[in-house]
């Protein structure tokens, strides 16, 4: 049964490979008990030399999962704009999580043996297993900076807003991970937490390492990225460290372009470095994420002909009318809010009843967004234009 499954899952991943148009793989690297642990890979097109490989560890403070299925394996954003450019394999990761009573050491597990299993077919996809990295975002990073230094081969680390010290944990800075995640995921101890610190568990020499923080994330503060940053220093790895401010807890979101794009920048020019990556472009790339991205930018000078109508989301509507005047609509069409707005060079500024929430405009005209500091949790809301 076990052979029949590997054929199967080997000439699934040939036919894949031969279809010019399709260039991702999703089969399953391994099972875990009942769980089937899924891995995504994506390859770049028209290669000839063998590639090198970067490995993905998914966020989502571990939670998600049931007795039948766990999360499933993701790619990080700036694979659409790095795989073919530069030529690196991306290797999403899958793992056991909360919602499958599993534990920290569980997911170690599964990261481990996915690895193994594509290092064991690494022929299969072109793939040079001397050149490896890892990254990972929230807590995934703090998994994949664990998993960065238990190979030799392994030349880099990208931690996206990541937690790496569980021990000197102050949960006024970070509330992740709550007392109550710890002791499901197997972190209550100190010693549990130790272990799955990479503050203490860096190789003798670590790999090159490249952090992300918003300076206003409430999830993972950024002193986090900080206090690791210079203990590999003293460790002797090199490391930067990339603050973002009025950034909470998203490093690579097409909603923050300006952001995205120097995060995809930085991530390329640390794979030319450690990959010895050679003949390759980044003004080519650059172009790539103008191009993605056009549209995306903050508007700089906003004219009252630009707002006016209907913008959604969700369940909630607002209307901005020639007189100056709006409402905030529900679903059913009831007024909740009505307010005044006036327009400040970039920004709406609207006032319901003396408090005055600001909202800024994309360059493709079809969105309006408000970022608001909640209980030391920034706040994401756009609003899609809908009619006149």
């Amino acid at each position: 049964m076990k052979i029949s499954k590997r054929i199967l899952i080997i000439l699934n991943c040939f036919f894949v490979l031969n279809l010019n148009a399709q260039k991702i793989i999703d089969t399953v690297a391994l099972k875990a008990g009942v769980y089937d642990i899924p891995i995504k890979i994506k390859l770049p097109k028209n290669t000839i030399a063998k590639s090198p490989v970067y490995f993905f560890v998914h966020g989502g403070g571990w939670n998600g999962g049931d007795q039948k299925e766990v999360p499933p394996a993701t790619i990080s954003g700036d694979a659409n704009f790095l795989v073919d450019y530069l030529g690196v394999i991306y290797v999403g990761l899958a793992y056991r999580c909360k919602g499958n009573n599993a534990t920290f050491a569980d997911a170690i597990n599964d990261l481990e043996a996915s690895v193994k299993w594509f290092m064991d077919n690494s022929e299969m996809f072109n793939a040079d297993v001397t050149r490896i990295g890892f990254g990972g975002s929230s807590a995934g990073s703090t998994l994949a900076a664990i998993m960065a230094q238990k190979y030799q081969n392994s030349r880099l680390f990208v931690g996206l807003e990541g937690m790496y010290n569980l021990v000197d944990h102050d949960p006024e800075k970070s509330s992740f991970p709550n007392k109550e995640g710890r002791e499901l995921y197997g972190l209550s101890t100190k010693k549990q937490s130790k272990r799955a610190s990479a503050f203490y568990n860096l190789r003798k020499k670590p790999p090159t390492t490249l952090l992300f923080n918003g300076k206003e994330d409430a999830l993972c503060h950024f002193s986090q990225t900080e206090n690791f940053a210079n203990k590999i220093k003293t460790s002797g790895g090199k490391v930067k460290i990339i603050l973002y401010e009025n950034i909470n807890h998203t490093c690579l979101n097409a909603s923050y372009p300006e952001v995205m794009k120097k995060s995809v920048l930085e991530i390329a020019i640390l794979f030319i470095e450690e990959f010895q990556l050679k003949n390759t472009d980044l003004n080519a790339i650059e172009s790539l994420l103008n191009q993605k991205l056009h549209g995306m930018t903050k508007k700089n000078t906003i004219n009252q002909v630009d707002i006016l109508g209907s913008w959604k989301l969700n369940n909630i509507t607002i209307n901005f009318y020639e007189d100056g005047k709006g409402t905030l609509v529900n679903s059913k069409n009831n007024t909740i809010k009505e307010f005044l707005f006036s327009l400040e060079l970039g920004t709406i500024l609207c006032d319901f009843n003396g408090e005055t929430r600001s909202f800024f405009m994309r360059e493709n005209n079809k969105m309006i967004y408000e970022i608001n500091l909640v209980n030391r949790d920034l706040k994401y809301r756009a609003f899609n234009y809908t009619k006149t």
